[in-house]
Protein backbone atom coordinates (compact mmCIF):
# COMPACT_ATOMS: atom_id res chain seq x y z
CA UNK A 1 0.00 0.00 0.00
CA UNK A 2 1.09 3.59 -0.63
CA UNK A 3 3.34 5.00 2.41
CA UNK A 4 1.54 7.72 4.35
CA UNK A 5 4.61 9.86 5.11
CA UNK A 6 4.89 10.49 1.14
CA UNK A 7 3.09 13.61 0.51
CA UNK A 8 2.18 15.90 -2.70
CA UNK A 9 2.73 19.43 -3.07
CA UNK A 10 -1.07 19.90 -4.36
CA UNK A 11 -4.02 18.22 -4.12
CA UNK A 12 -5.59 15.97 -6.28
CA UNK A 13 -2.42 13.91 -7.03
CA UNK A 14 -2.23 10.13 -6.84
CA UNK A 15 0.39 7.44 -6.01
CA UNK A 16 0.82 5.38 -9.06
CA UNK A 17 -0.83 2.42 -9.16
CA UNK A 18 0.30 -0.89 -7.56
CA UNK A 19 0.30 -4.61 -8.28
CA UNK A 20 -2.98 -5.83 -6.77
CA UNK A 21 -4.82 -2.90 -6.29
CA UNK A 22 -8.14 -1.20 -8.19
CA UNK A 23 -6.37 2.58 -8.49
CA UNK A 24 -3.46 4.34 -7.70
CA UNK A 25 -4.05 5.85 -3.68
CA UNK A 26 -4.41 9.76 -2.86
CA UNK A 27 -2.03 11.12 -1.78
CA UNK A 28 -2.19 13.67 0.70
CA UNK A 29 -0.55 17.30 0.04
CA UNK A 30 1.88 19.18 2.10
CA UNK A 31 -0.42 20.88 3.89
CA UNK A 32 -1.70 18.03 5.95
CA UNK A 33 1.39 18.23 8.24
CA UNK A 34 0.22 15.13 11.18
CA UNK A 35 -0.60 11.84 10.63
CA UNK A 36 -4.43 12.25 11.18
CA UNK A 37 -4.50 14.90 9.31
CA UNK A 38 -3.13 13.01 5.95
CA UNK A 39 -5.01 9.72 6.91
CA UNK A 40 -7.85 11.92 6.78
CA UNK A 41 -7.06 12.88 3.73
CA UNK A 42 -6.51 10.11 2.36
CA UNK A 43 -9.50 8.54 3.62
CA UNK A 44 -11.70 10.56 2.19
CA UNK A 45 -10.65 10.90 -0.86
CA UNK A 46 -9.82 7.33 -1.23
CA UNK A 47 -12.51 6.08 -3.54
CA UNK A 48 -12.50 9.48 -5.85
CA UNK A 49 -11.20 7.76 -8.67
CA UNK A 50 -13.33 4.53 -8.49
CA UNK A 51 -17.04 4.28 -9.74
CA UNK A 52 -17.96 2.17 -7.14
CA UNK A 53 -21.44 1.78 -9.14
CA UNK A 54 -20.34 0.01 -12.14
CA UNK A 55 -20.00 -4.22 -11.42
CA UNK A 56 -16.72 -4.78 -10.00
CA UNK A 57 -15.13 -7.89 -11.83
CA UNK A 58 -11.98 -8.96 -9.85
CA UNK A 59 -13.58 -9.67 -6.28
CA UNK A 60 -9.90 -10.72 -5.09
CA UNK A 61 -8.56 -7.17 -5.77
CA UNK A 62 -11.40 -5.16 -4.58
CA UNK A 63 -11.25 -6.88 -1.08
CA UNK A 64 -7.45 -6.28 -1.28
CA UNK A 65 -7.74 -2.40 -1.97
CA UNK A 66 -10.34 -2.67 0.56
CA UNK A 67 -8.33 -3.78 3.57
CA UNK A 68 -5.46 -1.01 2.27
CA UNK A 69 -8.82 1.77 3.09
CA UNK A 70 -9.35 0.25 6.16
CA UNK A 71 -5.62 0.23 7.00
CA UNK A 72 -5.69 4.19 7.90
CA UNK A 73 -8.76 3.90 9.86
CA UNK A 74 -7.05 3.39 12.95
CA UNK A 75 -4.80 6.66 12.54
CA UNK A 76 -7.99 9.09 11.42
CA UNK A 77 -10.56 10.99 12.87
CA UNK A 78 -13.61 8.72 13.83
CA UNK A 79 -15.63 11.47 12.26
CA UNK A 80 -13.80 11.59 9.29
CA UNK A 81 -14.19 7.39 8.91
CA UNK A 82 -17.75 7.13 9.49
CA UNK A 83 -18.47 10.12 7.11
CA UNK A 84 -16.53 8.14 4.01
CA UNK A 85 -18.30 4.92 5.38
CA UNK A 86 -21.43 6.53 4.99
CA UNK A 87 -20.72 8.08 1.46
CA UNK A 88 -19.24 4.30 0.21
CA UNK A 89 -22.27 2.61 1.12
CA UNK A 90 -24.49 4.90 -0.44
CA UNK A 91 -22.93 4.83 -3.95
CA UNK A 92 -22.69 0.92 -3.74
CA UNK A 93 -26.89 1.31 -2.89
CA UNK A 94 -27.27 1.72 -6.61
CA UNK A 95 -25.37 -1.64 -7.58
CA UNK A 96 -26.92 -4.72 -5.84
CA UNK A 97 -24.40 -7.36 -6.20
CA UNK A 98 -21.49 -4.33 -5.68
CA UNK A 99 -23.73 -3.60 -2.10
CA UNK A 100 -23.60 -7.47 -1.26
CA UNK A 101 -19.75 -7.88 -2.00
CA UNK A 102 -19.25 -4.68 -0.18
CA UNK A 103 -21.06 -5.98 3.16
CA UNK A 104 -19.32 -9.62 2.89
CA UNK A 105 -15.74 -7.19 2.78
CA UNK A 106 -16.46 -5.20 5.49
CA UNK A 107 -17.15 -8.62 7.45
CA UNK A 108 -13.96 -10.07 6.38
CA UNK A 109 -11.74 -6.92 6.97
CA UNK A 110 -13.82 -5.48 10.09
CA UNK A 111 -15.61 -7.95 12.00
CA UNK A 112 -14.39 -11.55 11.36
CA UNK A 113 -11.68 -13.45 12.95
CA UNK A 114 -9.37 -12.76 10.40
CA UNK A 115 -10.07 -8.50 10.59
CA UNK A 116 -6.97 -7.09 11.18
CA UNK A 117 -8.48 -4.05 12.64
CA UNK A 118 -12.01 -4.69 14.80
CA UNK A 119 -13.82 -1.55 15.24
CA UNK A 120 -17.49 -1.83 16.39
CA UNK A 121 -18.55 1.46 15.42
CA UNK A 122 -17.14 1.01 11.72
CA UNK A 123 -18.19 -2.28 11.13
CA UNK A 124 -22.04 -1.25 12.43
CA UNK A 125 -21.59 1.76 10.27
CA UNK A 126 -21.34 -0.32 6.95
CA UNK A 127 -23.93 -3.44 7.72
CA UNK A 128 -26.85 -0.90 9.19
CA UNK A 129 -27.98 0.03 5.83
CA UNK A 130 -27.32 -3.01 4.44
CA UNK A 131 -29.45 -4.73 7.24
CA UNK A 132 -32.63 -2.52 6.34
CA UNK A 133 -32.00 -2.30 2.53
CA UNK A 134 -34.39 -4.29 0.35
CA UNK A 135 -31.77 -4.31 -2.52
CA UNK A 136 -30.02 -7.19 0.09
CA UNK A 137 -30.29 -10.84 -0.24
CA UNK A 138 -32.87 -12.24 2.85
CA UNK A 139 -29.79 -13.74 4.29
CA UNK A 140 -27.49 -11.32 4.27
CA UNK A 141 -30.04 -8.91 5.50
CA UNK A 142 -30.82 -11.48 8.43
CA UNK A 143 -27.54 -12.14 9.20
CA UNK A 144 -26.32 -8.96 9.49
CA UNK A 145 -29.39 -8.01 11.74
CA UNK A 146 -27.94 -10.30 14.01
CA UNK A 147 -24.61 -9.03 13.89
CA UNK A 148 -25.99 -5.74 15.15
CA UNK A 149 -28.11 -7.29 17.60
CA UNK A 150 -25.08 -9.14 19.51
CA UNK A 151 -22.34 -5.92 18.95
CA UNK A 152 -25.69 -3.73 20.36
CA UNK A 153 -26.57 -6.33 23.49
CA UNK A 154 -22.82 -6.12 24.98
CA UNK A 155 -21.18 -2.60 23.77
CA UNK A 156 -18.67 -1.48 26.73
CA UNK A 157 -20.75 0.14 29.67
CA UNK A 158 -23.70 -2.41 29.22
CA UNK A 159 -25.01 -4.34 31.92
CA UNK A 160 -24.10 -8.51 30.76
CA UNK A 161 -26.70 -11.22 31.74
CA UNK A 162 -27.81 -14.50 29.97
CA UNK A 163 -28.48 -18.03 31.00
CA UNK A 164 -26.11 -20.69 31.49
CA UNK A 165 -25.80 -24.38 32.84
CA UNK A 166 -23.79 -25.11 35.98
CA UNK A 167 -21.56 -28.36 35.77
CA UNK A 168 -24.44 -29.58 38.35
CA UNK A 169 -26.85 -29.42 35.44
CA UNK A 170 -28.25 -26.32 36.83
CA UNK A 171 -29.51 -23.54 35.17
CA UNK A 172 -28.69 -20.05 36.34
CA UNK A 173 -28.51 -16.53 35.18
CA UNK A 174 -25.10 -14.29 35.63
CA UNK A 175 -27.24 -11.90 37.73
CA UNK A 176 -27.87 -14.53 40.08
CA UNK A 177 -24.31 -14.48 40.91
CA UNK A 178 -24.50 -12.25 44.52
CA UNK A 179 -20.74 -12.89 45.63
CA UNK A 180 -19.35 -9.16 46.25
CA UNK A 181 -16.51 -9.24 44.13
CA UNK A 182 -14.62 -5.96 42.16
CA UNK A 183 -14.40 -7.67 38.56
CA UNK A 184 -15.52 -10.82 36.87
CA UNK A 185 -13.99 -12.83 33.55
CA UNK A 186 -15.29 -14.51 31.73
CA UNK A 187 -13.63 -17.32 29.20
CA UNK A 188 -15.57 -18.15 26.31
CA UNK A 189 -14.25 -21.73 24.83
CA UNK A 190 -15.39 -24.03 22.00
CA UNK A 191 -14.02 -27.64 21.12
CA UNK A 192 -11.12 -26.43 19.41
CA UNK A 193 -7.41 -26.75 20.52
CA UNK A 194 -6.69 -23.49 20.97
CA UNK A 195 -9.45 -23.05 23.36
CA UNK A 196 -7.90 -26.42 25.13
CA UNK A 197 -4.66 -24.20 24.98
CA UNK A 198 -6.00 -20.79 26.19
CA UNK A 199 -8.06 -22.37 28.92
CA UNK A 200 -4.80 -24.33 29.98
CA UNK A 201 -2.74 -21.02 30.06
CA UNK A 202 -4.98 -19.18 32.58
CA UNK A 203 -5.43 -21.84 34.68
CA UNK A 204 -1.28 -22.13 35.11
CA UNK A 205 -0.83 -18.15 35.58
CA UNK A 206 0.65 -17.35 38.61
CA UNK A 207 -0.35 -14.41 38.74
CA UNK A 208 -4.31 -14.94 37.75
CA UNK A 209 -4.37 -17.50 40.38
CA UNK A 210 -3.04 -14.93 42.75
CA UNK A 211 -5.41 -12.45 41.69
CA UNK A 212 -8.20 -15.34 42.02
CA UNK A 213 -7.35 -16.57 45.39
CA UNK A 214 -7.98 -12.85 46.55
CA UNK A 215 -11.45 -13.65 46.70
CA UNK A 216 -12.15 -9.95 44.79
CA UNK A 217 -12.04 -11.22 41.50
CA UNK A 218 -14.12 -13.95 39.82
CA UNK A 219 -13.15 -16.03 36.55
CA UNK A 220 -16.53 -17.94 34.89
CA UNK A 221 -15.30 -20.53 32.10
CA UNK A 222 -18.45 -20.56 30.05
CA UNK A 223 -18.04 -23.54 27.15
CA UNK A 224 -20.66 -23.25 23.73
CA UNK A 225 -21.93 -26.86 24.37
CA UNK A 226 -25.03 -28.14 25.48
CA UNK A 227 -24.73 -29.69 28.74
CA UNK A 228 -24.05 -33.61 29.03
CA UNK A 229 -22.26 -35.90 31.82
CA UNK A 230 -19.35 -36.53 30.03
CA UNK A 231 -19.04 -32.54 29.46
CA UNK A 232 -19.35 -32.21 33.37
CA UNK A 233 -17.29 -34.99 34.16
CA UNK A 234 -14.20 -33.24 32.04
CA UNK A 235 -15.27 -29.65 33.29
CA UNK A 236 -14.81 -30.57 36.91
CA UNK A 237 -11.02 -29.88 36.11
CA UNK A 238 -11.13 -27.11 34.51
CA UNK A 239 -9.66 -24.93 36.83
CA UNK A 240 -9.24 -23.65 40.28
CA UNK A 241 -11.51 -21.25 41.90
CA UNK A 242 -13.55 -21.08 38.66
CA UNK A 243 -16.91 -20.93 38.29
CA UNK A 244 -17.66 -23.55 35.07
CA UNK A 245 -20.74 -23.68 32.79
CA UNK A 246 -21.73 -23.86 29.14
CA UNK A 247 -24.29 -22.55 26.96
CA UNK A 248 -25.62 -23.83 23.55
CA UNK A 249 -27.04 -20.66 22.98
CA UNK A 250 -24.29 -18.01 24.07
CA UNK A 251 -22.84 -17.85 20.44
CA UNK A 252 -25.67 -16.45 19.03
CA UNK A 253 -26.62 -14.22 21.91
CA UNK A 254 -23.30 -12.54 22.78
CA UNK A 255 -20.85 -11.67 20.12
CA UNK A 256 -18.13 -13.70 19.98
CA UNK A 257 -16.48 -13.71 17.05
CA UNK A 258 -13.22 -15.50 18.09
CA UNK A 259 -12.43 -18.00 20.27
CA UNK A 260 -11.69 -18.43 22.76
CA UNK A 261 -12.41 -14.85 24.08
CA UNK A 262 -12.85 -13.23 27.57
CA UNK A 263 -14.90 -10.11 28.68
CA UNK A 264 -14.23 -8.01 31.25
CA UNK A 265 -16.92 -6.78 33.91
CA UNK A 266 -17.25 -4.91 36.82
CA UNK A 267 -18.77 -5.95 39.97
CA UNK A 268 -22.12 -4.80 38.73
CA UNK A 269 -21.63 -6.98 35.44
CA UNK A 270 -21.18 -3.85 33.30
CA UNK A 271 -19.01 -4.41 30.55
CA UNK A 272 -15.19 -2.82 30.53
CA UNK A 273 -14.17 -4.71 27.85
CA UNK A 274 -14.28 -7.47 25.49
CA UNK A 275 -13.30 -10.09 22.62
CA UNK A 276 -9.84 -9.92 24.28
CA UNK A 277 -7.50 -12.96 23.50
CA UNK A 278 -6.11 -15.12 26.54
CA UNK A 279 -2.70 -13.37 25.70
CA UNK A 280 -4.57 -9.94 26.08
CA UNK A 281 -5.67 -10.31 29.06
CA UNK A 282 -3.05 -12.50 30.98
CA UNK A 283 -0.48 -9.40 29.81
CA UNK A 284 -3.17 -6.94 31.50
CA UNK A 285 -2.97 -9.43 35.04
CA UNK A 286 0.25 -9.77 34.98
CA UNK A 287 1.32 -5.93 34.05
CA UNK A 288 -1.79 -4.74 37.55
CA UNK A 289 -1.18 -4.65 40.59
CA UNK A 290 -3.32 -7.20 42.31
Amino acid sequence: MTIIGVNASAQGQIAEQQPGTLFGYPLAPDTCSTLESRCNYIITHFWDNFDISKPVTDNVTFERTFRDYVDFFRYAHRNVVLASVRDLVNKAQSNTSNLQMLGTVAERALYGPEAEYWSDEVYMAFIKPLAASKQMPRADRERFAAQLARMNRVQSGAVLDFEFTGIDGNKTRLSALTDSVSTYILLFLDGSADSSIGRLRLSTDVALNQWLETGNVKLLCLSLNKYTSDWAAAAAGFGNNWIVGCGENLQQELDLRSLPCCYLLDGDRIILDKSLSVETLISAVNSTNY
